[in-house]
Parts: structure tokens; sequence; C-alpha cells
């Protein structure tokens, strides 16, 4: 029989009862079965006497009291590991995405720290197995307190967003559980007093609330305030060079320059455009005295200037087309051209040719698009009937360009119901008719126009002012 001495303390307020052999530690016990753990580690015979008064000694309660709630701990463990795994891996998901993508520093930022929380919940989840255990770890304790109170705030501000429009999202189902689970985790940790350890407590508090501020300050420059501060602004034009005639046949040539320059502060994605070349044809008459009533009130309704002598009767369009190239991208201080050559008859009837352009831009620091909205949809060439609701009569052709749109920020990506763009142009009376729309999809998977959306998405359409010349001046050009 060994002479080494055992003594067992009376079990703490856990249930644990720490063990000390010839006056030295030698660990904690849960039950007999771990106590015999331990003497073996120490050299002692697992199989000895425990009720050998002379080698063990029962200080405070006998060898029949351990009470400890094993499968209690052990849930609570599972419980609390899992709830800060699941964050962690949360937190890591919506975080990586603005950490290696987003466009400004504060974004960047953004997912930087919900990532670096998210490895902090993680090291936190290993940390509860020593705080429900035997805490041998000093800073176990704090740790997992700090874990909960990631998820705590985080959770928080996930919700809290999610309000705002309170549309479903497959993340809804993680977030209110989360949330759930982070109150019972608050409630957990104040029962067991898991800040104790902690050498200076204002200083640890301090830190923990300055990061939570940094995040959400962060947040909230580069989700909410920049993109509201920051100017978006797009100059459209379109100028007639200097027309030529034709050597051989009875044409003019007549250039035209489309010009798009970004005098904001904000990139911007094309969406759609379009020019219109347009020769006009009208009556004269040089014996009016005055305009017409009747005349006048046409005039007004359609939006045109009154003329004494000049009656238009209609406009011709002689070319049409896309301006820009949807999923342009044109950042600040940089412009886009585009040249072009008119072909007009000398024998037409216009009396002025008149040159104008259109664009429509999304702003980049609200939204990025799928890189698919490069890939034009033709409705002659696949069924494409889904887009539009054509019933009764068939769809007219078109062409129309299709893809997701995401938020720059990604915690509200995860927040929102995905957002969607639709980029149509089709023939009509006056040359191209385009738009453009952005909203959720539809119960039949189609986007309608939604103010809201858009207006979220900063998206706007400049047009340039019409540029006109007299046709008679382009047959007073000599023959090259």
């Amino acid at each position: 029989m060994s002479t080494r001495r055992v003594v067992v303390q009376a079990p703490d307020e856990r249930g644990l009862r720490q063990v000390t052999i010839d006056g030295a530690a030698a660990g904690s016990a849960w039950s007999p079965r771990d106590l015999r753990r331990q003497l073996r580690r120490a050299g002692l015979p697992g199989d000895m006497d425990l009720e050998d008064r002379a080698a063990v000694s029962w200080r405070g309660a006998d060898s029949a009291t351990w009470p400890d709630r094993t499968g209690r701990r052990r849930a609570t463990i599972a419980l609390m590991a899992a709830g800060l795994l699941v964050s962690a891996a949360l937190l890591a998901d919506v975080g990586m995405v603005d950490a290696l993508g987003a466009l400004t520093f504060s974004g960047r930022l953004t997912g930087s720290l919900f990532v670096l929380s998210g490895a902090v919940q993680a090291v936190s989840a290993a940390l509860v197995f020593d705080f429900w255990g035997k805490r041998t770890l000093r800073y176990s304790g704090p740790m997992v307190m700090v874990g909960v109170l990631i998820a705590v705030a985080t959770e928080g501000l996930l919700l809290a967003v999610w309000f705002q429009e309170s549309e479903w999202t497959p993340y809804l189902p993680v977030f209110l559980a989360l949330s759930l689970w982070s109150l019972w985790a608050v409630w957990a940790i104040w029962r067991e007093r898991a800040w104790k350890g902690i050498t200076h407590p204002k200083s640890f508090t301090a830190s923990v609330v300055a990061t939570a501020l940094l995040a959400a300050a962060n947040f909230s420059y580069s989700a909410l305030y920049q993109p509201q501060a920051a100017l978006f602004h797009f100059k459209v034009e379109a100028k007639f060079g200097t027309p030529t005639r034709d050597p051989e046949l009875p044409l003019v040539y007549l250039p035209v320059k489309l010009h798009v320059a970004n005098d904001g502060a904000v990139s911007g994605y094309v969406l759609n455009s379009a020019y219109w070349v347009e020769g006009r044809e009208s009556v004269f008459d040089g014996k009016k005295a005055e305009p017409d009533r009747k005349e006048w009130r046409a005039d007004a309704e359609a939006g045109v200037d009154t003329e004494l002598y000049v009656q238009p009767t209609g406009y011709r369009t002689i070319n049409s087309g896309l301006a820009l190239p949807v999923d342009a991208w044109i950042a600040p201080g940089t412009d886009f051209t585009k040249e072009l050559v008119v072909q007009i008859p000398t024998d037409a009837r216009y009396d002025i040719v008149t040159a104008k352009m259109t664009a429509i831009f999304l702003r980049e620091d609200r939204g990025r698009i799928d890189a698919r909205l490069q890939s034009p949809v033709y409705s002659w060439q696949q069924k494409t009937e889904r887009f539009f609701d054509c019933s009764p009569a068939p769809c007219a052709d078109y062409v129309i360009y299709h893809a997701r749109v995401w938020n720059n920020n990604n915690i509200i990506n995860v927040t929102r119901r995905p957002r969607y763009v639709s980029s149509s142009r089709w023939p009509g009376k006056q040359g191209s008719v385009i738009d453009s729309r952005i909203s959720p999809l539809d119960s039949r998977g189609r986007v309608s126009a939604d103010a809201e959306s858009a207006e979220r998405y900063g998206v706007d359409q400049y047009v340039s002012a019409v540029t006109a010349i007299p046709f008679v001046s382009l047959l007073d050009l000599k023959r090259s």
C-alpha cells in the first residue's frame, strides 16, 4: 500500500473537489472515476481503496458526495460552444466579402472587424470547455464572456438593419436563433460570474466597447453616410461635327460625337443608354401674323417651342442605337466618347436635324452588378417572355440585360431580399426605347419598377441637351 497521503477537499459551488497528494495540488475531480484518473496521473494505483482513512482523507464531505450535474454541465458546454461557433461562422461569412472586396477603406475595415470578431468567438468556443470544466486557464471566463458579448452586439446590429425592411432572407432564421441563444448565454455567464479573473476590468470593458463603437461607426459611415454625401453626377452631350457631301452619291455625311463625363465624386455603372438623330419635317407659312391659340395649346401639351411661321409636322428618326456599353464603368474625372457618322440623302425634306442622348447610371458606392449584365438576351433567339407580360399579344422584339445587384455593404445583402436589374431596349416609332428597373423578383420571376430600390442604389438618368443644325446648311457644302 502506498504511504502517500491523499486529501480530497469539500465540493465547491460547481461540485468540483480539489485533490492534494502529500500537500501538493494534484488537480480536481468531478466524480470517483475522475478522482482515480487524477491518482493514476500522480503515480498511485488507480484501484486503491478510497475508504482507507490512512491513505485518503475526505474534508467537508464523505466519498459519496459528488454534486456535479454532469449531464447539465455537458449540455451547457455543447450549447455554448455551438452558439459561439455558429456566430463565428456567420461573422466570417458576412465580413469576408467586405474585408476582401469593399470599395472603401471604411467598408473593408468593417468587414475585417467582423472577421476578427468571428475569430475571437472561435477561440472563445474552445475555451468554453475549460471554463465549464476545471478552469485551469485564468482568462477562459473573460474570453467566453467577450465571445457572448460580440454575439449580442452583432445580432442586435443585424436584426436592427433587418427590421428596416422586414424582408424574408435565408439568414433570418439564423439571426433569430442566435439572438435567442445570446440571451441565454448572457444569463449563463452572469450566473457563473465569468468576469472574475480580469486584472483591469475597466480597461477591458473600455476596449470591448471601443471596438463595438468602431464597427458601428464604420458601418454607419460606409453604408449610410458616404453613399448619401458623395456627389454623383454625369455630363452627357451629343454634338455635330463638320459635315461632308459625297462626291458621287446624293448623300451628306454628318459626324455625331456622343460624350459622357463623370464630373462627380462617385463612379457609376451604365445600366442603359441610347442616342437619337432625327430630322424634323415642317410646314412653312410666311403670312401668319400671330400664333394660333389652338397651335399654342398643342405645343404646350407637347412641350415644344411655338414658332410663328413654321409648324412642325413630325420627326423622323435617322439613326438610333446604344450610346454606351451596358455595364461600362466610368470613374470620377474620366469620360467616354463615341463617334458615328450619319448619312442623310440630299433630297430629304427636313428643315432641322437634331441629336440627343440619354444614359442611366447606378452609383458604384451603393451597389455592384453581377457580370452577367454584360450578356444580352435577344427575344428572337430564345424564349424570354418571363421578363415581360405581353399577354394576350406576343412581345415585340427586344434586347434585355438581366443580373443580380449586390449592395456594397454585405450586412445589407444578408438582411435584404436579393435585388435584380433588368435593362431593356426595343424599337419604337421614334427609334430605340429603353428602360431600366431594379427590384426583388416577383412571384413570376420578373423585375418590376420599384422606386424605393432605385433610390437605394442611386439609379439616375441623365439626358443631354438637344443639338440642332439647319438641314439647308448641309446642302450648301461643296462636294469633296
